[in-house]
């Protein structure tokens, strides 16, 4: 009996609709930001026996104190000593991540900074903005010619809910992370057809050294550890965006949907208790 070849839908034809993808194992990973925090939580998230796991920070001694319980575990760790705003240095460590271990499975843009002048009308957010903006686009990019040619992959860009709401005392962080997600949306859009997923992570907050010192609450606050498993569980599936957790997700949203007086007025109390003296002297 001859066999009937399955038909696509129009719809299907014309938007290359892929089925959903399941969990499996992440042989060969890059991951930035991971001396410490949520970047060394998902190192070691991913680390089992012959992964292949590309680790990018600025401090030496954490890095390869990391290197160390990746070996432990059985994968292969390749140390990066380095700045991610640096785009040579960036491109380098590409370049030697792929000559060695070759094209990755899976690139974790995840290095980031809030900046140290909470609620100053006058801080130069100049850092902040190549580290969260430009530091992920010289993580990304010199990765995309070899993924393309393979035809697979997934790019997770660790973001922040704050993205999604102009926050008070966090202008700069709340910009580099709008920045950031809309330009990883557009580049997503052109590799999806390709093979390759991209997922913005946009988590709540995480407890890490650079959210210890924050003078605020931090309601539905989580370990990194915790995090890190979400975003593996969760990203599986290569959804366009993965938020969480849920109720401050759910709250963001719920304020960004107010009219802008009330949303206003709602975080204008919010920063009356943030601060003693509101506004900041100039």
């Amino acid at each position: 009996m001859r066999k009937v070849p399955s038909q696509k839908s129009p719809f299907q034809q014309r938007f290359r609709i892929r089925p959903l993808k399941t969990r499996n194992p992440r042989k060969t990973v890059f991951v930035t930001g991971a001396s410490s925090g949520l970047g060394h939580a998902l190192a070691r998230e991913y680390a089992e026996a012959g992964t292949k796991i590309g680790i990018v920070a600025r401090r030496k001694e954490k890095l390869y104190a990391l290197g160390d319980i990746l070996s432990r575990a059985g994968s292969v760790p390749f140390v990066f000593t380095g700045d991610v705003r640096d785009r040579n240095f960036m491109a380098e460590s590409a370049d030697s991540f792929l000559k060695n271990a070759g094209v990755p499975d899976i690139v974790i843009a995840n290095a980031g900074t809030r900046g140290n002048h909470l609620g100053s009308f006058d801080q130069d957010d100049k850092d902040l903005i190549d580290t969260n903006f430009h530091g992920v686009r010289h993580t990304i990019l010199p990765f995309i010619p070899s993924l393309l040619a393979a035809g697979r992959g997934q790019i997770l860009v660790i973001s922040s809910l704050a993205a999604k709401l102009a926050l008070p005392g966090a202008a700069g962080y709340c910009a580099s992370k709008a920045a950031i997600n809309r330009w990883a949306g557009s580049l997503r859009l052109a590799l999806s057809p390709r093979g390759i997923d991209l997922t913005i992570v946009n988590p709540g907050f995480i407890r890490t050294e650079m959210t210890r010192d924050n003078p605020y609450p931090m309601p539905f606050v989580m370990d990194a550890d915790e995090a890190a498993r979400i975003i593996r569980r969760k990203s599986s599936s290569a959804p366009s965006e993965l938020n969480f957790p849920l109720p401050m997700s759910l709250g963001i949203s719920l304020l960004a949907l107010l009219p802008d007086r009330i949303r206003e007025s709602f975080l204008s109390r919010f920063q009356a208790r943030l601060y003693l003296s509101w506004p900041p002297a100039p």
